[in-house]
This record gives C-alpha cells, structure tokens and sequence, in this order.
C-alpha cells in the first residue's frame, strides 16, 4: 500500500496499555520523531535512549516487518509451526542448541538501562503492528507481540549462524546456513598520512545476501549528545555498522574458529548407555521439548525432539558418529552484552573508550576496523574465540576426540590477546575476509600468535585490495569512492597471459577469435566490458576440471576454498611472503585450453556470441528493476563484489554482494557517501523513493544526510510517536 504525501505528513502514535510489572520504564521523556527521507532511510531523532530505541523497532516494522517477524519466529524456534515443515530442521538446530533458554536467562543479565532499551524497541514494534495492521501479513500476525527476549534470541541466532557458517559446524547444524555463500565484506582505514585531505577515511562495504538473514536496515539516530549513521541487520535493535561525529567503525567477516565438534565414544548400543570421558563413563542429561508442526492442509502436528548433552555441549548425530558441538559464543556469559557493546561502540568519541568498550569482549566475532577525527586508524581481529591448549587450527578443524576432558577447553582469549594494529607505517589498514596477518604491509608477525587462533588463508579480493593500497602513496575521498567500485580482476592478471600465450598453437578458429576479443579488454567487469563473460565462464570451467583431475587422481580427495590459490591450479602458488605477485600462471595449460573450448561452446550456446557484454548478461534486478550489471565474485579477484546468480530468462541476477556502502572522512565536520545497494524495504513501499540501483549501475553513492537542515530538506514523511511508558511489554505472553 502506497501513501503519497504533497509535503509532511504528521502522524500521532499512541502506546497500546501494557500490564503491570515489576520493572517499569522510567516516565515518559518526550515525543520521538522519524522523518523517513527520499531514500527510505528514517532519521529518528530523540531526547532519549529509550524513545529513539522505540522509533527504531517502529522503523524497521514500516520497512521490513514481515521479515523481522518471521525471523523473530525461528529465533524462537518456532517456525514450523507458523510457516510450515520447510522450516523444521532450523527449529531443532536452535532448540537444540538452547537458543530461546539463554535469551529468557540472558535478557535478566542486562543492565537496567539498557533492559529499558530492549522493553522500547519491542514497544515499537508492536505498537506498529496494531496501528498499522494492513502492513502485516495474515501469515506473521500470530507471531505478535515480540518480546525484549525474542530480541536477544533473534541476534544470537544470527551471530551463531555466522560463527558455525565459517567453522565446521556449519555442516551438521541443518537450517542454521546463509541463503548463498558464506558471508563476505571488505574494509579500509585510512590514515592522515595516506590521505590527501590529511583527515582519516573509513570504507564500510560488508558483502551480504540481499535476501532474508543477512538483509541491511540503513538508519540515522539524532540524540542531543550523539549523531549516529549507520546500518543493522533487520530485527537487531542497535547499529551494528556506523559512524559518529568523532569516529567509525566498520566489520569484515574473519577465519576465526568459535565451534568446534567433539566425535563421542559411546558406552554401549544405546545412547542411554552414556559415553566414556577419561575413562570412566558419565550420563548424558537428557531433555525434550514439543515442536508444532504446521501441514500444507492446515493440520497442526507435534513432534517431540530429546535433547542430549555432553560434557561438551548438545549432541546430534551425523554421517553416522554422534558428535558434540562446542559455541564459544553461547559457552559463555559474554554474548549476554552484545548488543550493549554496539550502542556503547556508537557512543565513544575517542580511541581510548572505544578499545575500552572493545576489551568487553561481547561480539563473537568480526574484524573491527576503525577510523576517527583525531587521525588514529585501528584494525582488531575480533572475536569470541577459544583459548585451545594444544593443536593447530588443522586439528581443530576436524571432529577431535571426545573422551579426553583437557581437549574441552573452558576460557577465551581477551582483547589484548588478539592480532591487532593502530597507527600502522603504511598509513592503511584493510581487510577482505583473510587472515589477520594481511591487514597491512609488511604483513603481522603470525608466530606471536597461537597456531590455532585463525585460519591463515586469504582471496583474490583480498590480494587485489593489498594491490591497490599498497600501489598509492595517497588517496582522496573520490579516489576512494573510484577504488571501492572497481572491477579490475585480478585473476585476469594472474592467468590470462598464460592462457594467450598457448592459444595461438590451437587449430581451433574459436579459439583464437577467444584470444582476440581478451587482447582487447581491459580486464574489466564494467558493464560495457567484452570478454568478461567468457572470462568468467572460462574460470568456472578451469576450476571444475582442476578439481576433476585431482579427484581421479585421488578418490578422498576433497576441495577446499583456501586451495584455489594453491600449486593444484597455479603453476607458482600462493606465498604469504609475497602477497603482491603471488599466485601467478596455469599449472596446467592444456587442462585451461580445454576448459576454454568448453566455455566457448557454452556461451555461443546461450548467446550466440562471444564477444556479447558483461551487462548484457549480469542484471541488477530487484523490485522490478532490470539494469545492466557490474562486479563479479572473490575468486574472480574483483573488488566491487556482487555475485550473480541464473536467473529464469537464462541472465544472471544479482543476488549477493555489496550492500550496505558507507565512505567517510572524519574531517570537521564529517563527510559521508552511503548507499544501500538494495534499497531499504522488503515491504511494499509506503511512499516512492528513488531507486538505489540506479545509483548502483553508475558506480555511484550519494550523500549521508546527517545535520537536520539537510534532512529537512529531503523529508518525504514525518511521524511524531507519542506514547506513555508507565508499563513494560515483558509480561505479554506470545
């Protein structure tokens, strides 16, 4: 449904009466306002912490709240029941990791203040869906009210989704994955060294699904004391990406290890037997819980699912062992303040405070890279991550023993314990979701740190980011902006010499008519660039056939992402030593000409040409919108990520990658180029906006309307919430 306004709408908000409790909010402070600008983004501006958390749970529900309900449902691990039996293995997954118990114990541990916070946003929330009844679908309507403990369960299901994703918990925990490949990001500080203006500069690009989960919700709070923009995974009640008149930080998604798998031995044919730890065979604790399960004919059934728990944590069997699975971040009480950490995050002014809030240790995991006014850079590997006594992250990665209690470790590493650099001699720091000892050049020293802390793997995206910084002795704000769009790949300059230099032997006329149209191009994904796609296929052929070799040659062999920059495809593999001109050439030239005639034939299959552009094929589709496309995935070496996907025409759609795009320099005052790549609803729009992709087939941003003249200038809705709060929500039963 659409609201069309000539000027300001103005729009009063009641609060429904909630019951009584124990707790209330403190009285009323005042009227929050939002006013939603041009592009969909609302600025709320506020006199409180409680009343702006309130407009931001009002926010998110005008934009996206069919979305934040269903996910606010399987947090509980309820989805089954209100969406159908596709959902039932993600509700055991969160059942069984005991999802919902910790929120309900971890929403008491919360600093009164802050519990306030939580109480506002739910208010905000369920507020709208009552007002606003039409924007909510029949399907998530039962899943109303939302409670400050679907909040809590809400982030942590999606920060252990994260966590068990780049671990190997990912594959026997069904239901808890991404939609698309493992999540991705780039991120730059610059420091005053480096940039031409003197002033420090921060790029926040995170690479995300543009669907469901990993959906973006770009924001600006107005406080008196602080001037918050920023972006949140839709149902988190905080800024999780975001900058402040004094600094900013942004996060890259990093190798660490939070979860491990435990292989049980077994005391007898039955689980009710018990497993043997240090020698002597212990029980395990046994529950159940009753899951609904909702029939396509409406029917409601019921299954009962015994949880079992080891020393270790919860067991499931898989591939036929019964392992235990080990969460670090739900293993200990530290996720508890994670979302507090954020908000206190956007509050510092200063580096100082800042890696104060940071040694709390309460994000499970991610890069933090950093950038403030008084020219100071940060990069810190970030993380709840086990503090393992013995074993490298090789050992680690593979299900361990489980009936030798010193191989459960108990403690985490703190903060000050963790790869970190401020101030480097470079004058940048950057990561693209490698290993933390390629934040800058010359790279960390890895042996000061334990062998089983990371993952010491890197990508091409990754490769080609250390290119570009390490290339420049200073950069301004718009070289920035032309550096966090370009699609230069680096795989191109890494094989297709090689690939040119053979194919002039071939008798084949395609083949050289191949050659031809790569000698031309200019190794770009840019939407006019011809030769992209055959590229492209040719690298999806190339890797296929590597991998079918090293198959037959071996039938346990099994492919790994961090092999790709290996002696398996590259005639001089990777070497950290030398980041810059390593991996380079065909490690088997024939293999790649064969993978060519083989990319041919398909492409003239699918389009009858050779020469056919990037844009002509790769679309940026979305809401009706259909443009020519550019950027292309990590393994291509491309740093403007957006990965494509076939689509039913036989085009490839856009479906993942940049999202939410943030380039600040913390001059004075501050200057910011945003845009969310996507757009800022998944709801029908309630008023027209102009369309961010777009802006997106330029490879251009657009300011970051932050002062209040600048909003007020492009509002297109305002809404005045007006509410009392004597009461809380927490009492409300689902």
């Amino acid at each position: 449904m659409k609201y069309f306004f000539a000027g300001c709408a103005l729009l009063s908000v009641l609060v429904l009466n909630a019951c009584q409790t124990a707790e209330p909010l403190p009285v009323k402070h005042g009227n929050p306002e939002i006013l939603w600008d041009t592009w969909g983004v609302p600025h709320i501006v506020a006199t409180h912490d409680s009343d702006a958390f309130y407009a931001f749970g009002w926010a998110q529900m005008r934009s996206h709240a069919d979305l934040l309900l269903k996910l606010y449902a399987m947090a509980r691990g309820r989805g089954a029941e209100y969406f159908g039996e596709d959902y039932l293995a993600a509700d055991r997954s969160v059942r069984l990791l005991g999802i919902p118990a910790l929120a309900e114990r971890w929403y008491q541990q919360q600093e009164a203040g802050f519990k306030n916070n939580l109480v506002a946003f739910a208010a905000g929330i369920n507020d709208f869906a009552q007002r606003h009844p039409e924007a909510v679908s029949d399907q998530v309507k039962a899943i109303l009210p939302v409670t400050p403990q679907d909040i809590i369960a809400h982030t942590t299901r999606v920060m252990t989704i994260f966590v068990a994703a780049i671990s190997e918990c990912g594959a026997v925990l069904p239901g808890l994955n991404f939609n698309h490949q493992l999540a991705g990001s780039n991120g730059w500080a610059l420091g005053a060294k480096f940039s031409s203006s003197g002033n420090t500069m921060l790029l926040a690009n995170p690479h995300l699904s543009w669907h469901g989960m990993e959906t973006l919700f770009e924001t600006h709070i107005l406080l008196p004391d602080v001037n918050l923009y920023g972006a949140a995974l839709v149902g988190s009640p905080v800024l999780q990406i975001a900058f402040n008149d004094y600094l900013g930080w942004t996060h890259t998604v990093n190798p660490m290890d939070g979860c491990d798998l435990y292989r049980l031995r077994l005391a007898g044919d039955h689980l009710n037997e018990g497993y043997w730890l240090d020698g002597e065979v212990n029980a395990f604790e046994v529950s159940s819980e009753i899951i609904l399960i909702r029939r396509d004919d409406g029917r409601m059934e019921s299954e009962v699912l015994t949880i079992r728990r080891a020393a270790q944590g919860p067991v499931i069997e898989h591939a036929g062992e019964m392992l235990s699975i080990r969460l670090a971040l739900l293993a200990t009480q530290r996720l508890a303040r994670m979302n507090q950490q954020w908000w206190e995050m956007g509050r510092a002014t200063d580096l100082v405070r800042f890696q104060e809030i940071l040694a709390g240790g309460h994000l499970p995991l991610f890069n933090v890279i950093y950038a403030d006014v008084n020219k100071h850079i940060l990069l810190a590997y970030n993380g709840i991550i086990p503090q393992r006594a013995t074993g490298d992250t090789a050992f680690w990665r593979k299900p361990v023993i489980g009936d030798d209690s010193r191989l459960i470790w108990k403690d985490m590493h703190h903060y000050q314990d963790l790869p970190k650099a401020v101030n480097p001699h470079s004058g940048w720091l950057q990561n693209s979701n490698g290993a933390p000892w390629y934040m800058t050049l010359p790279i960390l020293e890895k042996n000061q740190y334990p062998q089983n802390m990371t993952a010491d793997v890197t990508n091409n995206r990754e490769l080609q980011s250390l290119r570009m910084l390490a290339s420049r002795s200073r950069m301004s704000f718009a070289e920035l902006i032309a550096a966090k769009h370009s699609t230069h790949s680096l795989a191109a300059d890494q094989l297709l010499d090689d690939l040119l230099s053979i194919a002039p032997a071939s008798n084949d006329p395609l083949v050289h008519q191949a050659a031809a149209i790569w000698h031309q191009w200019d190794r770009q994904f840019l939407a006019e660039s011809r030769g992209a796609r055959l590229f492209s296929l040719w690298f999806e052929k190339w890797v296929e056939a590597t991998i079918a070799k090293a198959i037959r040659a071996n039938p346990d062999y099994v492919f790994t992402p961090d092999q790709l920059l290996g002696g398996l495809f590259y005639s001089q593999p990777f070497d950290s030593s030398e980041p810059l001109i390593t991996p380079h050439g065909l490690a088997d030239k024939p293999l790649a000409l064969n993978a060519l005639r083989e990319a041919i034939a398909q492409l003239l299959a699918e389009t009858g040409r050779l020469d056919i552009t990037w844009g002509e094929v790769a679309r940026l589709r979305r809401d009706g919108s259909d443009l020519p496309g550019n950027g292309a995935d990590t393994d291509l070496g491309v740093f403007r990520e957006i990965v494509y996907e076939p689509d039913a025409d036989g085009k490839l759609k856009s479906s993942y990658g940049d999202s939410f795009i943030a380039v600040i320099e913390f001059s004075k005052p501050v200057r910011a180029q945003v845009l969310m790549t996507y757009g800022n609803a998944t709801q029908p729009p309630f008023f027209e906006t102009y369309n961010p992709l777009e802006l997106a087939a330029k490879q251009q941003l657009r300011p970051a309307w932050r002062s209040r003249n600048e909003i007020e200038g492009n509002v297109k809705l305002r809404e005045i919430l007006s509410y009392d709060t004597p009461d809380t929500y927490e009492n409300r039963t689902r």
